[in-house]
């Protein structure tokens, strides 16, 4: 069972097994939300945007894919392995986005949120129900994997994070996907803490014994 923060609403890291917790996030998360989940290895990573992008796709949702961990042909393999018309939903829909480096696609956060309210008005136009956003944000660490350098990731990311509030007022759903050794990186408990005190829910998946 998840306890809730009374104070502020946000309920606190949830925890189990990769179906269990996408099962939970679909029941539990709402438009408007910006989210994280922790997953521990990228087999967890392509259960969670395989599943998650079918499920909202067929809920008549747009999805835009960030993932910077997969490259696109993996991506597209694995929804086509779960039957997902890609070509229809990318090409004639035109409600299936994916990128391999949100940084590059989109520069700063408030970029990237000047786009989602673009986005949101075309999602809305053409009867959408929102937006799924899945964006797995290793791209901050890229470029600061040496030790003495991975402050500028942390800070990076910090910034990153910050500027997109817990909640929005727009038909999106923002889940922000960390893979642990990236979660770790954060070394200070106070930084772990804050970080998932900017997001609205909270979701970790346990590795399989």
């Amino acid at each position: 069972m998840s306890s809730i923060d009374r104070k502020n609403g946000i309920l606190n890291i949830e925890e189990g097994y990769v179906l269990d917790i996408l099962d939970k996030y679909i029941k539990q998360s709402n438009f408007g939300e910006h989210d994280i989940l922790i997953y521990p290895d990228r087999y967890a990573l392509r259960e969670v945007y395989s599943r998650a992008c079918k499920m909202a796709l067929e809920n008549n949702e747009s999805v835009i894919m960030l993932l910077h961990y997969e490259t696109r042909d993996n991506v597209l393999t694995y929804l086509r392995e779960l039957g997902v018309d890609v070509y229809n939903y990318e090409k004639k829909e035109r409600s299936l986005l994916i990128v391999s480096s949100a940084k590059d696609y989109f520069g700063t956060a408030k970029d990237f949120l000047f786009y989602l309210n673009i986005m949101n008005a075309n999602a809305s136009r053409r009867n959408k129900k929102g937006i799924l956003v899945l964006m797995d944000v290793g791209f901050h660490y890229y470029h600061h994997r040496i030790s003495s350098q991975i402050q500028k990731g942390i800070n990076s990311l910090m910034e990153y994070e910050e500027v997109i509030p817990a909640k929005l007022d727009l038909n999106v759903k923002i889940l922000c996907l960390y893979d642990v050794k990236d979660f770790d990186i954060l070394n200070q408990t106070d930084q772990k803490e804050y970080l998932l005190k900017l997001h609205f829910r909270r979701f970790k998946i346990k590795r399989r014994p």
